[in-house]
Order: C-alpha cells, then structure tokens, then sequence
C-alpha cells in the first residue's frame, strides 16, 4: 500500500497497482541506445506482476495505528513483509520460472536493506530476513540450473543478461513507486542497463507538475502518458481495524495520471 497526502484525504494504491505501472513502462522499454528486454514477454510480467503477492493483504489492509491509516509499504512489520514476498515469488514461479527467479531477486534485494545498520532492524527481525535471504539464494541457483537446460533461457540467465532484466525491474519499480508517492525532488539514477553486458547510464529524474522528465530517455513513446488508481479515504485518523476496513470498502476510487518526457533532445 503506497499512502499519500491528496486533496485533504490519503490517497491509497495497491501494490499491485503500482506495479502493473512499471508493467506499462516495461512494454514502453527500448528507445536506442536502450535495448529491449530478452526474454520479452518473462521480463515484462515479472516488472508487472512482481508485487502480485501482495494481493490478499491489499483486500483487507492493516492499520498503522501511529497514522490511524492503513500501512503504508515502508511502515509495515518485518513478518508481514516476509509473508508477502514468500507468496509472490511462490505464485510467479507457478506462472513463468524465468519471470520467478526475476522477482525472487527483487524480494531478495529489497530485504537485504534491513539488515543494513540504517534500517534500524531489530535483532529478532533481523534473523527472519537473512533465512528468507539463505532461502530466496538457494532458490535461484537451483532456478538458474535448471533454466540454463532449455534453450529459450540459456543465454537469459548468463551473468550479464540476468543482471541487465534484473536492473530493469529495479529500475521501473523505483521509478513507478516515485510517481505514485508523489514525488517532488530531482534524483539520478545509477548502473540502468542499456542493453545485456556492462553498459549502463545515469537516468535524471526530473519530477513536474505532470510527471516528469527523463535524462536520457528510455520509453519509445515521447511522451508517455500514464495512470495509476488507489482509493481515496479520510485523513482523520481511524479508532481501529473495523473502522479502516468499513472505511475502505466505501471509499471512492481516484485516478492520478502522468506524463513522462524526454528531458533534452536527441536523447
């Protein structure tokens, strides 16, 4: 759940929604020198589908009893956290194997920073994470065997390529997360993969009062007009869970929609 201040109320998008987001700004990948995706189609439900674990918590949301709100995504417990990430990268292996080990290193990644001395992680919480770590490591190296045995994935899962698809996802997940909180600081972006092998850029984000622009571009369309929808509530905090999720179910939807632009010509 992604909670941010609109109009006097919170506006609230999924997970999900955000991340099929980055799902459109996948199939948008690959305006020279950057370089489409390969395997295509395993890459872009992997950036679309990759918070698809998130589902069931996102149809009923816990309260975050400091905001009187539901959770926002950086605010919830370590456990739930570890929940979620176990039943997404479970379901996308169900659905495409390549797309799984794709958002098991994202998950993987992402849990990673609380073991960082930053990230204030208690000691119990902290033990959870590097298991889940042990397991997700596991996991993919028995993924990467397995798929270097079929010859669609060969190529797909050698070092460079992997790393490249991987970075995209990280890439377009920070990026749709940066629109949908809101956003309003300039930012750069390091190691975007320009294609399969070492060659990356810096990407600026310039955010506007549209969206933003991008320095280089990554997107074929120029611009790229964009939407996410979350669910409007009041901002007055809720007493208890009852009253968030009776709250919830009658809240209004609320479409934010963004424009993405080259931020110099010829790029």
């Amino acid at each position: 759940m992604i909670r941010r201040a609109l109009d006097g109320h919170w506006l609230c998008i999924s997970q999900p929604e955000h991340a099929r987001l980055a799902g459109a700004m996948a199939e948008a990948w690959g305006r020279p020198p950057f370089l489409p995706p390969v395997p295509r189609t395993e890459v872009l439900r992997a950036v679309a589908e990759h918070d698809n674990g998130w589902a069931e918590w996102e149809a009923a949301p816990g309260l975050d009893p400091a905001a009187g709100g539901p959770f926002h995504f950086i605010e919830m417990p370590v456990a739930d956290h570890l929940a979620i990430w176990r039943r997404g990268v479970q379901r996308m292996l169900e659905r495409n194997p390549y797309a799984g080990l794709l958002v098991s290193m994202h998950g993987a990644a992402l849990m990673r920073f609380r073991l960082d001395p930053a990230a204030r992680t208690p000691e119990s919480d902290r033990a959870a994470v590097r298991t889940f770590l042990v397991e997700q490591e596991r996991l993919q190296t028995a993924l990467r065997k397995g798929l270097a045995m079929r010859s669609r994935y060969r190529e797909a899962v050698a070092s460079a390529r992997l790393t490249a698809n991987f970075r995209i996802l990280q890439f377009l997940d920070a990026l749709s997360l940066l629109l949908c909180c809101g956003a309003r600081e300039r930012q750069t972006f390091t190691a975007v993969p320009l294609g399969e092998g070492q060659r990356r850029t810096e990407i600026e984000f310039t955010p506007d009062a549209e969206g933003a622009t991008l320095t280089p571009y990554p997107f074929t369309a120029d611009p790229a007009r964009l939407a996410a929808t979350g669910r409007l509530l009041p901002s007055t905090p809720l007493s208890d869970l009852a009253a968030l999720h009776a709250a919830w179910g009658e809240a209004p939807e609320r479409s934010l929609t963004f424009t993405l632009r080259s931020g110099a010509a010829g790029t």
